[in-house]
């Protein structure tokens, strides 16, 4: 064979496998491109019948770089996100330690696998990375009007991992407007009150009158607005809540709740987590109320030392606290415990200090101590004025010290003031809602249905009442609670002596 002839063959093979090289890049190329772009598949649901909402059930391929879903609507077909408007994220991440928000109390439900989705603390529903299916009721929809809905993978950096693919969903649901309650009964109870009340008021002075006790001719119409105010706004509704708690009483028969007995007070020993919420609300009412006592005894003591400059200064200063609405100073606190807040930037850290059970309970004790000390040293700076100097003066002149002097001679004479103020302070602090409430909310969660880490009695039943909308189980726990606190009074008054010079 001729040297040209071979030299041709050559080239031939070569241009072949080049050509063959440069499809097989091309295929694979384009065969990553097909698997990047495979978009999530979705199904638009029909009229679901309710106000407002299109259902969307969407099927996942597994993917390492999606870390959300992003739902987009517009009134119009669309493959670019510009030419649609964002309406709810699913992000993907870690599910461990989250909740899941019960479908009935989201406004924008979800779940997967059957089950609601987990919701971080701005209520964003989070899937884990291994689910491969999310439903969703996607409120908001106007009805009567075709919406173009495309659910969008995203990375992180929010960019779209495939093409815009946009389905017709529909809503025909009509306006729903709820009839207004009847408040007929309420209204004739709060009348028979009242002009059950100006009858009893009308006899007493008739009777008065009848026995000649002319001073107190206007004594009754003087009372008359105190004794109908106190039945209207707290007798009646006390009274209220303690029918309630023998009735089925739920938000979604309002006005129609059926006598189940006690029912609700079973209800309450079976719920889950009720022991470990009623252990934090004693540890948290007797930490709370024994320091309180404790430092502001021992703060007015060392306020009122004789000689001691600035006493007024120190007061004012120490009572800011108390001054400054409870509220503000709580969210200034919740502030302050943040990652990026004020004491990781002093320690240099960046630690979540109300996301681990121990250390969000000691902190919401440690924030209440902090705004009810300067209220008890008042109070004992006020109690320790009444104590007699010449008690105190005798004692130092037979040469009695000084912490003999406070524990035989101060401590006693206190005792009609700290034995009350103690009480008080005890019922105030198992009803202090709005510490808990604004720290934490109760988290961080512990389990599906349970109280959270935080939670004490009173934000639990909140959470029945308004999160839940069972309002006959709360009633329930109302009433528990008050007898509770009504007979650790009785018997906190029995043992300390203190009503036994009442009669």
């Amino acid at each position: 064979m001729k040297p040209t002839a071979i030299s041709q063959r050559t080239r031939r093979v070569r241009i072949i496998g080049a050509l063959g090289e440069i499809c097989g890049l091309g295929l694979a190329v384009l065969a990553t491109a097909v698997a990047a772009d495979e978009a999530p598949a979705v199904v638009v649901g029909g009229d679901l019948g309710e106000y407002r909402r299109i259902r969307i059930d969407v099927v996942l391929e597994a993917s390492d770089e999606r870390q959300a879903l992003q739902v987009w609507f517009s009134r119009a077909p669309f493959d670019s996100l510009e030419e649609a408007e964002l309406h709810s994220t699913i992000r993907i991440g870690d599910t461990s330690t989250l909740p899941r928000t019960p479908i009935a109390q989201a406004y924008d439900a979800c779940w997967s696998d059957g089950a609601p989705v987990h919701r971080d603390a701005s209520g964003v529903p989070v899937l884990n990375p291994g689910a491969l299916d999310v439903s969703c009721d996607l409120p908001g929809m106007l009805p009567g009007i075709d919406h173009w809905i495309a659910v969008v993978a995203v990375d992180a950096g929010g960019e779209p991992l495939h093409p815009i693919v946009s389905i017709v969903g529909r809503t025909d649901a009509a306006d729903q407007r709820t009839p207004p309650p009847d408040t007929r009964p309420v209204l004739f109870a709060l009348g028979a009150i009242v002009l059950s009340l100006a009858v009893l008021l009308g006899y007493l002075r008739w009777w008065d009158a009848s026995q000649g006790r002319r001073g107190a001719r206007l004594a009754h119409l003087y009372v008359a607005p105190a004794v109908i105010a106190l039945a209207v706004l707290t007798f009646y509704p006390v009274a209220y809540g303690i029918w309630l708690s023998f009735t089925d009483a739920h938000q979604s028969h309002l006005g129609e709740q059926s006598w189940v007995g006690l029912a609700n007070f079973g209800t309450i020993l079976a719920s889950p987590g009720v022991g470990r919420v009623s252990l934090f609300t004693l540890v948290w009412s007797l930490a709370n109320v024994s320091m309180h006592v404790c430092l502001g005894l021992l703060i007015a003591t060392a306020l009122n030392r004789p000689g001691l400059k600035g006493r007024t200064v120190y007061r004012t200063l120490l009572l800011l606290p108390w001054a400054i609405p409870g509220y503000i100073s709580v969210l200034a606190w919740r502030g302050m415990l943040e990652p990026d807040g004020l004491l990781n930037a002093v320690l240099g850290t960046d630690l979540d200090w109300l996301t681990q059970p121990g250390a969000a309970r000691t902190l919401v004790i440690l924030v209440n101590i902090w705004l009810g000390v300067p209220f008890m040293m008042m109070a004992m700076s006020g109690a320790l004025q009444s104590v007699p100097q010449e008690m105190m003066e005798a004692a130092e002149v037979d040469g009695i010290g000084r912490w003999h002097q406070f524990r035989h001679l101060t401590l006693p004479s206190l005792k009609s003031v700290v034995v009350p103020l103690s009480l008080l302070g005890f019922i105030w602090t198992i009803n202090m809602f709005h510490v808990i409430y604004l720290m934490t909310r109760g988290a961080p969660y512990v389990g599906f249905g349970e109280p959270g880490a935080t939670d004490i009695l009173i934000t639990y039943v909140y959470d029945i009442a308004f999160e839940y909308g069972d309002y006959g189980v709360a009633a329930a726990w109302s009433v528990t609670i008050f007898l509770i606190l009504l007979g650790f009074s009785w018997i906190y008054l029995k043992r300390t002596r203190t009503l036994e010079g009442i009669g």
